[in-house]
């Protein structure tokens, strides 16, 4: 006898209406017709040859045979679903596998001449090896190679766990950026609360400025949430004179130069994306770029790292 017709639906049909033992009560359950549960308790019938159901007014009760039915339909359902579970993990398992990748992380906000660089580096020195770039902010980074799920990565926030190494490679001064015509262009230094009294102020989360800043302003030690949260509230309650909100380099940049307003980068982006700047003063706020890694990754780094330091002041 062919076993075609042990289709889980209608296996899970036949269960569902000997649980609840009618027909109606099945079909409302499980949001289907009962006309389809009719047939697919037919087609187990004919097939195996056997009644599974008694019928009367009250609803239906399983049949001896039916009985005997349903725990086996019961142990068909359960390994179906212990097979598919095994198969979903075992999915998993290969989209997280690295496949000998190299996992080096940037972040969004270095500029994409220092990300080329960097990257010739790499290419050059890890030339039968594949690489998985991941871009994010510099404290998200900084936790991924904490947790291991990056082998190494370049940082812009100088807070680090104590099992992480760090090793210094630049110094970013932050500038003014603004559009042809402003009246920044006619000054030489800028005092940032020069920029502060702006009307359009373009807002970019990923800026490390507000980190470096209120370490300058604030005494103690600096934890990365306090920052989260002042971002937050600033974009909570609108009483900033910003008018453009983004994570992206590249969409501030386009927007400095169309005139939607002026904002605080570091220099190497203005230089990168051809913005007219200034130096910023009163006081100097300057970002510190790190190459951050575990003491277990140490043999996977396949080259100099006086290179790295090279590679940022090209």
């Amino acid at each position: 006898m062919k076993s075609d017709f042990l289709n889980p639906r209608f296996l899970r049909y036949f269960i569902k209406v000997a649980d609840l033992g009618s027909l109606v009560s099945a079909s409302k359950d499980l949001n289907v017709s009962q006309p389809s549960i009719t047939r697919a308790i037919q087609i187990l019938e004919t097939n195996l040859e056997k009644k599974l159901f008694e019928r009367s007014k009250k609803g239906v009760r399983l049949t001896k045979e039916g009985q005997i039915f349903y725990l086996n339909s019961k142990s068909i359902i359960s390994h179906n679903d212990t097979v598919f579970e095994n198969l979903k993990q075992l999915e998993h398992k290969e989209k997280n596998k690295d496949y000998g990748y190299l996992r080096f992380g940037m972040p969004k906000s270095l500029s994409t001449s220092h990300k080329e660089n960097l990257l010739w580096i790499f290419k050059r020195n890890y030339e039968d090896k594949k690489i998985r770039i991941v871009e994010e902010e510099s404290n998200t980074l900084n936790n991924l190679v904490f947790e291991n799920k990056l082998d190494f990565a370049v940082s812009c926030i100088p807070e680090f766990k104590k099992e992480l190494n760090k090793i210094y490679l630049y110094k970013d001064p932050f500038c003014v950026a603004f559009y042809k015509g402003h009246h920044f262009q006619n000054m030489k230094e800028v005092p940032i609360e020069e920029v502060r009294k702006e009307p359009n102020y373009i807002f970019r989360r990923t800026c490390e400025f507000f980190y470096y800043n209120y370490k300058l302003t604030h005494k103690g030690k600096l934890d990365y949430k306090i920052i989260n949260n002042i971002v937050d509230e600033r974009i909570k309650n609108g009483k900033h004179r910003d008018v453009i909100y983004t994570n992206s380099e590249t969409t501030a940049s386009h927007c400095i130069k169309t005139g939607l307003g002026v904002a605080i980068i570091p220099e190497t982006v203005a230089i990168d994306y051809k913005l007219l700047f200034r130096k910023l003063t009163k006081p100097v706020v300057e970002r510190d770029i790190y190459f951050i890694y575990r003491d277990e990754n140490k043999d996977k780094i396949n080259f100099d790292t006086n290179a790295l330091k090279n590679a940022l002041w090209l």
